[in-house]
């Protein structure tokens, strides 16, 4: 299988070219709005709160999921994007006719947070609806790979933007962006997916959870995708740590780190689009287990172009090992249940890493940022090891794998 063979696929190429758009702009605000809260507040605490209350709404993935499962997903989406649209806007507004004060600013933040726990979920539902199963881990994987990009190219435009014209222009770009997803869901043609509404909410929930815990292969998958966001990608939150203490570079050799994290990200991503429905715990286990070294290294090694190629490489294998899990299960998932499992997965994916960073940032202040991720490093090798393992040892027996679903 190509990299790119999923585009083939009309109603995905259209989501696919309408979400890389949209993800432009996307990271565009992002970079925007860290630098509005500075300016309405002066303060680094305020700033990161913005960023958490973004996260805050994560916890109710699971709801998202069973609405997922529940309702139309196309629906969903169009719902949900639309109003995303129409917070960038009265953001952007805002920014136009003045300073607002802060409460505005963390209620919209807020409010894409609430709208995302419910559009993630949908948007990771969505996706197989749109090409055949033989290419639905090739469309997982160009999905992570549009998102990796925007993630380089959006930061980029965007501080070009704000030096220019101010904040208020990135959040007007990033609500027109929103349009080309929206038409985009116009224009795909899928069939009308409502299941019955006979069951309630909270059964639905628990009955997903249920699901997933019995799917020892999904649980497991679940689980590795929980030691990588806690151990693997606090990294990230340490990149200036290590730019200044470590390799004695300022802001531009901080940038060019995230870049080459970025790129890394890109080149997993079509690694894992070529291989398709091949994926497997095995590999996610081998790729798990690159990260951790590529730490290891990046963390020993005080040379500035060695860092930059382990970046490359910890960017190829974050995104295998995060693409790889979200691949294996919906290979696996039953279609029922599918909305709910992936809203678990996101909430883990999505838990992890603030959480992780947080702890990593206070332990870096302790024993420094290089021995915080070899640490990360270790944990992360250590799961990857015991999952390769598990894997492989049932089949050498001649019986099925240890992590078949039940």
């Amino acid at each position: 299988m190509g990299s790119f063979d999923s585009l083939r696929y009309r109603n995905y190429r259209l989501l696919w070219t309408g979400a890389i758009l949209s993800n432009v702009g996307t990271w565009m605000q992002s970079v925007g709005l860290a630098w509005y809260a500075f300016l309405l507040t002066r303060s680094a605490f305020w700033v990161s709160m913005v960023t958490f209350v973004n996260f805050l709404p994560t916890v109710l993935s699971p709801i998202g999921g069973v609405y997922t499962d529940r309702l139309d997903r196309k629906r969903i989406l169009l719902v949900t994007q639309s109003f995303m649209m129409l917070d960038a806007a009265v953001l952007a507004v805002l920014a136009w006719v003045g300073h607002p004060g802060l409460f505005p600013v963390l209620a919209l933040t807020f409010g894409q947070g609430l709208a995302f726990a419910l559009n993630g979920p949908t948007w990771q539902a969505f996706i197989p609806s749109l090409v055949p199963p033989e290419a639905m881990v090739n469309a997982i994987a160009l999905n992570s790979a549009q998102f990796s990009l925007a993630r380089v190219v959006g930061p980029a435009i965007g501080g070009t933007l704000i030096v220019a014209a101010g904040p208020g222009l990135v959040f007007g770009i990033n609500a027109l962006s929103f349009v080309a997803v929206l038409v985009a869901l116009v224009l795909i043609r899928v069939p009308y997916h409502q299941p019955s509404r006979e069951v309630s909410v909270g059964e639905l929930l628990r009955s997903g959870l249920r699901y997933t815990w019995r799917q020892r292969r999904i649980r497991t998958m679940i689980a590795t995708i929980a030691v990588a966001s806690f151990f693997g990608a606090p990294v990230l939150a340490l990149l200036p740590v290590f730019a200044a203490d470590v390799f004695g570079r300022g802001a531009g050799g901080y940038g060019s780190l995230v870049a080459a994290m970025g790129a890394g990200s890109v080149l997993g991503a079509l690694g894992l689009g070529r291989l398709g429905a091949r994926v497997s715990p095995g590999m996610v286990a081998a790729t798990l287990l690159a990260l951790a070294v590529s730490l290891v290294l990046f963390a020993a090694l005080p040379s500035y172009p060695a860092g930059l190629a382990l970046m490359v490489l910890y960017g190829a294998a974050y995104l295998f090992t995060v693409s790889g899990t979200n691949g294996d299960i919906q290979l696996h998932v039953d279609e029922a249940y599918r909305g709910r499992v992936l809203s678990i997965f996101m909430l883990a994916f999505g838990a992890g890493f603030p959480i992780g960073a947080l702890l990593a940032g206070a332990a870096a202040q302790a024993i420094g940022a290089p021995a915080t991720t070899v640490v990360g490093a270790a944990a992360c090798s250590v799961w990857a090891l015991g999952l390769g393992w598990w894997w492989y040892r049932k089949p050498a027996t001649g019986t099925a794998p240890a992590l078949e679903p039940g």
